[in-house]
């Protein structure tokens, strides 16, 4: 009979998404900053009943099923493309909005006869004007953006000076607070969220050495073949909190010739592994 153990932590997590190339590489994910992990096996079983008594003469096995839900301290994209299907894209040139960029209105330097104001990132704007918005702060009343320069610009409207990265407005505006947002150009990691993606099925390992109290040390390790995220994936961004994010998995059938869907282990060790 197997030695008894105590869990004493959370361990580490480890999926494994396989490419649809036989020759291709395996592509690791590792949620390694675990706030906790959690492993169900379900088993959902149906009564038998038989003439007139009240109990079961029997009970019929119609299906089990394994779910795993992790909540990781750190926020990963790797857990998002688990969760989507997607592909997480590495140090790709894209874009971030700033938003709510308060300035100042000052006389125009560049454009007689109006008032600017030239944005914090304004040497990085995106594209040819960063789909840049103007907002009056005092009346919180929104400008109209002008297509292009123009010799005459009224009280509502404004237009963004591209070859001076300033956003021009009428005179009447000078000493005036307004609200920005825009986009600005920068290098991300980002993952695309598709309207054709489904989550890919992925095999899965949690392993964890815990201290006994005898000095010693034991490990449990579970392995599933194949699993599916399920579920809701949440980013709970909150006030004074910090966030965590949470996924959840249930199993597939891996098709094994072996009839296997997977694994417990456990073990003992000299030290924490």
């Amino acid at each position: 009979m197997a030695k008894k153990m105590i869990i004493k932590g959370v361990g580490t997590f480890m999926a494994k998404r396989y490419p649809t190339d036989p020759l291709g590489a395996i592509e690791v994910i590792t949620l390694g900053t675990l706030q906790d992990l959690k492993i169900d096996l379900n088993v959902e079983l149906e009564d038998i009943f038989g003439g007139d008594g009240l109990f079961a003469i029997d009970v019929l096995v119609k299906s089990k099923s394994i779910e795993v839900s992790a909540t990781d301290a750190k926020f990963d994209l790797d857990a998002i493309q688990l969760m989507m299907g997607s592909t997480v894209q590495e140090q790709v040139k894209s874009y971030v909005w700033v938003l709510n960029e308060q300035d100042t209105v000052t006389t125009g330097a560049n454009n007689s006869g109006f008032v600017e104001v030239k944005p914090k990132y304004a040497s990085s704007i995106y594209e040819n004007n960063g789909d840049i918005t103007v907002r009056l702060k005092d009346s919180n009343k929104l400008l109209k953006q002008l297509s292009s320069k123009a010799a005459a610009v009224a009280p509502d409207e404004f237009f963004y000076d591209e070859a001076n990265d300033v956003v021009v407005l009428n005179a009447a505006h000078i000493s005036k607070e307004i609200v920005l947002n825009y986009k600005r150009e920068e290098v991300v990691d980002m993952v695309d969220l598709l309207v054709d993606e489904v989550p890919f099925p992925i095999s899965v390992i949690h392993h964890g050495t815990f201290q006994q109290k005898d000095g010693s040390f034991a490990g449990v390790e579970t392995e599933l073949y194949m699993c599916r995220a399920k579920g809701t994936f949440s980013i709970n961004a909150q006030r004074a909190a910090a966030s965590a994010s949470a996924i959840s998995l249930q199993i597939l059938d891996p098709e094994r010739a072996d009839g296997k869907l997977g694994s417990i282990k456990r073990f003992s060790a000299t030290s924490k592994i």
